[in-house]
């Protein structure tokens, strides 16, 4: 059997894959790092019974052009770069990577939070840029701000992510968390976490239900010395209107890694506000996550030769 392989994979998914019986070829952002284009996807991967993207995305012309395909793995955390209805009507299994950097997007939320309380970001850029002191005075009157223990954390969205968001929070800097989520039990509305909590982290899936979900109004809950964090999708937010916020004082600061419009364009007035710390969509950058989803693609993999059904199949009709 033929595997090709566009996502970043580890030798020891390489191996897995030939010990289930694959030849394996790469090609892609894996190799790349830049995604394939479809017609060299359909060429390189027409004998292939596996495919694995991770960036690449898989439409319903592209699946009539790989007739051997028999399983597609994609190396994210949800299927959003396949068509899942045209997999389920060729009776080809998804299999896909929950998880896969949610410690990672932990990790980093609660970097962009001590960077943002403690003013690390603005007080690193100042002294690149205009030396040690701010005017006559010295940087420890300018860039400090509260320790995070006792703060209260607000977490939006109590999923994979926030989960381990909340963990960090509780259990390494002894800040008491309150979360908004209307699937899990014990959620708070949103208007009173927002008027209650002194950070406020989004973690919610991105769609229509959490489109501007932190508009003017919102904002205008917040406490003035809250601070809003933002790793889960450009479009939660109102841009327009979090830079008014801003700018007036209405909230102390903001932190964003995500944007309605990647890359961010050099007019945006997100980049001439001050209080605010922007990131080029980094958060589930950490070399670990190639790891992770290698090991949850080889795992169901083997689950599926073996006659098992596999943990996460978004199609599982099709088994």
């Amino acid at each position: 059997m033929r595997a090709f392989v566009t996502a970043e994979w580890t030798p020891r998914g390489f191996q897995e894959l030939e010990r289930l019986g694959y030849r394996v070829e790469t090609g892609g952002w894996g190799v790349m790092r830049q995604a394939m284009e479809p017609e060299g996807l359909a060429r390189a991967a027409r004998k292939a019974a596996l495919v694995i993207v991770e960036v690449e995305p898989v439409d319903a012309t592209l699946l009539d052009r790989l007739p051997a395909l028999r399983v597609l793995g994609t190396a994210r955390g949800a299927p959003t770069n396949v068509n899942l209805d045209a997999c389920t009507e060729r009776g080809i299994p998804v299999l896909h990577t929950p998880g896969r950097n949610a410690d990672s997007v932990a990790d980093y939320t609660m970097g962009l939070i001590l960077s943002l309380c403690r003013g690390i970001g603005a007080g690193e850029r100042h002294l690149r840029t205009l030396g040690w002191m701010v005017g006559d005075e010295l940087p420890y009157l300018h860039f400090r701000g509260p320790e995070l223990a006792g703060l209260v954390l607000g977490i939006v969205g109590r999923g994979a992510v926030g989960t381990r968001v909340e963990r960090r929070a509780l259990h390494g800097f002894g800040m008491r968390v309150v979360f908004h989520d209307p699937y899990v039990e014990g959620s708070i509305p949103l208007d009173e976490l927002l008027a209650s909590s002194d950070v406020v982290s989004l973690h919610c899936p991105r769609g229509p239900e959490t489109n501007q979900l932190i508009d003017a109004k919102a904002l205008d809950r917040m406490k003035r010395s809250a601070y809003l964090i933002n790793t889960a999708g450009g479009a939660c937010i109102d841009e327009v209107a979090l830079v008014e916020a801003l700018s007036a004082g209405a909230i102390a600061g903001a932190a964003l890694d995500v944007y309605p419009s990647e890359p961010l364009p050099p007019d945006s007035p997100l980049l001439s506000c001050r209080r605010l710390l922007l990131t080029p969509h980094l958060a589930g950058a950490a070399d670990d996550v190639a790891r992770h989803h290698t090991d949850l693609l080889c795992a169901d993999l083997a689950r599926l030769h073996a006659g098992q059904p596999p943990l996460h199949c978004a199609n599982p009709e099709t088994l």
